[in-house]
């Protein structure tokens, strides 16, 4: 949470450059799919899952297994790619494992709590469709 808090003020919060604002604009809609994907059972901001919540395999889920982290990263790379510093790269580094160690956490919870989710995994790709 404070990464985001730092990137969101060390440097201007929209883009400067066309493609740049496409992309964190696409971040965006990521996280609003993803949030709007999930019904209020199933919605946490920890990674492990609910135990009265439900497996979602459906909408933007079905393309990816993660898209707020998706988004998050999305919006977060076009913040220090627009406006460059080490420590913002730094911060976004961190950022980055952080996710990284919470999705194989929630997978793991997913996978014990929902047995289904086997089959979910093996056809959906975590952050980035068609790649991983």
């Amino acid at each position: 949470m404070l990464a985001l808090f730092y990137l969101a003020v060390s440097a201007p919060l929209l883009a400067r450059n066309l493609a740049f604002l496409l992309w964190e604009l696409a971040g965006i809609l990521i996280v609003i799919s993803g949030l709007i994907g999930l019904n209020w059972k199933s919605f946490s901001v920890f990674p492990e899952p609910r135990p009265d919540g439900k497996l979602i395999t459906t909408g933007i889920y079905a393309f990816i297994r993660h898209p707020m982290y998706a988004g998050i990263l999305a919006i977060t790379s076009v913040l220090v790619l627009d406006f460059p510093s080490w420590p913002r790269a730094v911060v976004l580094l961190i950022l980055t494992i952080v996710f990284l160690v919470k999705i194989q956490k929630e997978e793991r919870w997913l996978a014990t709590q929902y047995p289904e989710s086997k089959d979910w995994r093996a056809k959906t790709d975590r952050l980035i469709p068609f790649l991983w």
